[in-house]
């Protein structure tokens, strides 16, 4: 991944969703501001670490789940900042040639992917900045590193959850049903 200049600077004053997610879950990329705003969500809903830790093993589960039935490609959409236990990291430590595509809208997250993620020498990591709603540019871009003529697991964790209202996540699972994707396959 290059590094882009046109991307905005980190401002770690302010804080940002997911640098706060990656406060609940532990992690280290997030800065006071992060953790402030963290811990203030925990204190008006104190359930919400508990659903956090939930999400997050689920994704582990659901990953080795799949990397043991044979799954060794992923398309993780709204994928946030990479962080602790990451479908990567899940899936690289089960199968070490897995290759993984992150996608997300958010420039910043796009600025912290190109310092974080990694990838074991016999897999592939990598990242694309699409919108879930353009499932063109996502197929078209994640191509770059994932067979799309291969079983693929894609991943919505939490993204619908922050998209209410919206009907991108339907319009793209019309799309996906399309020539490059098995006619069984759901988005």
């Amino acid at each position: 991944m290059a590094e882009d200049s046109t991307l905005p600077r980190i401002d770690t004053t302010k804080a940002h969703p997911a640098r706060i997610y990656d406060a609940w879950l532990g992690g280290k990329d997030n800065f006071a501001a992060d953790r402030e705003a963290a811990e203030l969500a925990l204190r008006a809903y104190p359930e919400l670490a508990g659903a956090i830790r939930s999400n997050r093993a689920f994704l582990g589960r659901a990953v080795r789940f799949l990397t043991g039935a044979g799954i060794g490609q992923f398309l993780d959409i709204g994928t946030g900042l990479p962080a602790a236990d990451n479908t990567h990291e899940v899936a690289q430590r089960a199968a070490p040639d897995s290759r993984i595509v992150y996608v997300d809208n958010d420039p910043i997250v796009l600025r912290h992917a190109q310092a974080l993620l990694t990838s074991t020498p016999q897999g592939a990591c990598d990242y694309v900045q699409a919108d879930l709603s353009d499932p063109r540019t996502i197929l078209a871009e994640a191509a770059r590193i994932l067979d799309l003529g291969r079983p693929v697991a894609l991943m919505l964790l939490a993204v619908l959850a922050v998209r209410p209202g919206r009907a991108g996540p339907l319009r793209a699972g019309r799309h996906a049903d399309g020539p490059r994707c098995p006619p069984a396959a759901t988005w």
